[in-house]
C-alpha cells in the first residue's frame, strides 16, 4: 500500500511523535509511507531515519493555526495524492481531516482519522470512515456528537518505539552535557509547560521541596517548553535557593528523551511521557491536575489507562506530600522498585508496541480498501459537511482571534487547542 500520514507540526508533543512511530511500523511492513506535514520542526530527523519521505505543506500566513486554509496546502495534497498514487490517507487532527475529505472521496481514496485528544464538540463530516481514538475515555466522550456522522469507532492506544525506549539506555554523556547528577534520587518530568500541565508541575516541585527539605539528595529534571517556563524556572529558582542545591532543573526542549529517561529512578509522567518511561522500565507515577493519581502497577493501570495516563482518574486534589511520600516509599524498597519497574515494561510491551499498532492498522486499511466504494451522495456529503464543518466554522471563529488580536493584544489560536 502507498500511505499518506498527515499530521500539522512536528514540534514539540506526544501526538507528532505517535503518528510519526506508526508510520515507521508501517514503514517497515513493507509499505510506501509518506507524511505530510509543515517541515522544520524538531522531529523531522525521525523522518529521515525511518526513510520516509516529508511533503512539507505550508500553513495559512493570516491564520497560521488554521493549516487546512490554505488554498496551497489543499493544492499540495491533491498534487501529492495524483503523483504519488496514494491509496490510504491517515490523519491525526480535525483540521488535516477536513483537508482529506475535501479532496480524497472523490477520487475512492479512504481517509481513517486517529484522535489522540479530546474532540470539542463539533459536527465531526458526514463520512463514514473509520474514527480511532488512543483512549476509551476520548472515544466516550466523543460519541454524543460525531457517532452518528462516522463509521465505525475504535480505541487504538498509542504506540511506542520499544528500539528507542528500552532498558539499558547509556546516559553519561546526555548527563554530562545537560548538568545532571549521577546519583541521588533522580525524577524526569516530560511535558509542555503551558497552563493544561501547571498544576501537575507545581505538584512535582513541591514533592521534590519536601523530599530536599528532609536532606534527601534529590533531583527532577524537567524536560519541555512552553509560555510558563520562565514562570516555573523562577519558582525552581525559589526552591534551589532554599535548600542550596540544584533540586529542580528544566532542561527546555529535549530531543534526546531515551537518555533522558534512562537517566531517572522515577519517571513523573503524564500521556505519552508516561509510556515513554514505561517502556525504559521505570516506576512511573501519573501525576494529573490533581496530583498523583497513582503508580503504574497491576491494580491501577486500567483506571490509568482509561484515561491515557493523564491522572484524570482522581477527582479530589492531593497534596503534594503524596506523591513525595510514594517517591520516598520506591525508592526505600528495591524489591517494590524493582515490581514496579518490570510491570511497566512489561504492560508497554504487550499493549503500546509500535509494530502490533502498525500490523494492526495494516488490516483496517485492507478492510476499508476492499469496501464498495462510496456512492455519489455519500461522497458530495463528505466534501459539503467538510467545507462547513472545517473550513466556514474555522474561518469564522479565527477570524473573530485576528481581530481580538489587533483590538486587544490577543494572539490568534491563543484559546484554540487542537481538539477544536
Amino acid at each position: 500500500m502507498r500511505i499518506l500520514v498527515s499530521y500539522p507540526l512536528l514540534d514539540l508533543g506526544g501526538a507528532p511523535k505517535t503518528a510519526i512511530t506508526l508510520a515507521k511500523g508501517l514503514k517497515e511492513r513493507g509499505h510506501e509511507v509518506f507524511f505530510f506535514s509543515k517541515g522544520g520542526g524538531m522531529y523531522e530527523d525521525l523522518l529521515e531515519k525511518a526513510g520516509i519521505l516529508l511533503i512539507s505543506a505550508p500553513h495559512h500566513s493570516a491564520l497560521p493555526h488554521m493549516y487546512h486554509l490554505s488554498g496551497s496546502a489543499k493544492r499540495l495534497l491533491k498534487k501529492t495524492i495524483e503523483d504519488l498514487s496514494i491509496d490510504v490517507i491517515h490523519v491525526f487532527h480535525p483540521n488535516h481531516c477536513f483537508l482529506a475529505l475535501m479532496i480524497a472521496p472523490q477520487k475512492d481514496i479512504p481517509v481513517v482519522f486517529t484522535a489522540v485528544h479530546f474532540l470539542k464538540p463539533f459536527t465531526y463530516p458526514d463520512y463514514p470512515g473509520k474514527v480511532l481514538f488512543v483512549a476509551e475515555e476520548f472515544l466516550d466522550h466523543a460519541r454524543p456528537f460525531i457517532g452518528k456522522h462516522a463509521g465505525e469507532m475504535l480505541v487504538m492506544p498509542n504506540r511506542v518505539d520499544l528500539d528507542r525506549f528500552s532498558v539499558d539506555i547509556d546516559w553519561s554523556e546526555f548527563a554530562r552535557e545537560k548538568g545532571l547528577p549521577s546519583g541521588g534520587t533522580k525524577l524526569a518530568f516530560m511535558c509542555r509547560l503551558d497552563i493544561s500541565k501547571d498544576k501537575s508541575v507545581y505538584n512535582a516541585m513541591d514533592a521534590v521541596a519536601i523530599l530536599a527539605g528532609k536532606g534527601i539528595e534529590v533531583t527532577l529534571a524537567i524536560a519541555g517548553d512552553g509560555p510558563l517556563r520562565e514562570q516555573f524556572e523562577k519558582y525552581a529558582e525559589g526552591i534551589n535557593a532554599r535548600y542550596g542545591r540544584e533540586a529542580v532543573k528544566l532542561l527546555g526542549s529535549v530531543k534526546r528523551t531515551p537518555e533522558l529517561l534512562a537517566w531517572s529512578d522515577i519517571v513523573i509522567g503524564i500521556g505519552r511521557s508516561a509510556f515513554e518511561g514505561m517502556a525504559t522500565s521505570k516506576p512511573t507515577c501519573i501525576v494529573g491536575e490533581n496530583g498523583l493519581a497513582g503508580v503504574v502497577s497491576s491494580d491501577t493501570v486500567k483506571a490509568l489507562q482509561y484515561h491515557n495516563f493523564a491522572g484524570r482518574n482522581i477527582d479530589t486534589p492531593r497534596d503534594s506530600s503524596v506523591l513525595a511520600g510514594t517517591i520516598e516509599e520506591i525508592m526505600g524498597d528495591r524489591d517494590l522498585y524493582e515490581k514496579h519497574a518490570a510491570y511497566s515494561r512489561k504492560y508497554i510491551i504487550e499493549n503500546y508496541g509500535y509494530r502490533a499498532g502498525a500490523e494492526r492498522l495494516e488490516k483496517i486499511y485492507e478492510e476499508l480498501l476492499a469496501a464498495p466504494p462510496l456512492s455519489a451522495g455519500q461522497k458530495r456529503k463528505a466534501v459539503v459537511s467538510s467545507f462547513l464543518t472545517g473550513y466556514c466554522r474555522s474561518l469564522s471563529r479565527n477570524i473573530k482571534w485576528k481581530i481580538k488580536h489587533i483590538l486587544f493584544g490577543k494572539k490568534p489560536g491563543d484559546e484554540i487547542q487542537d481538539g477544536e
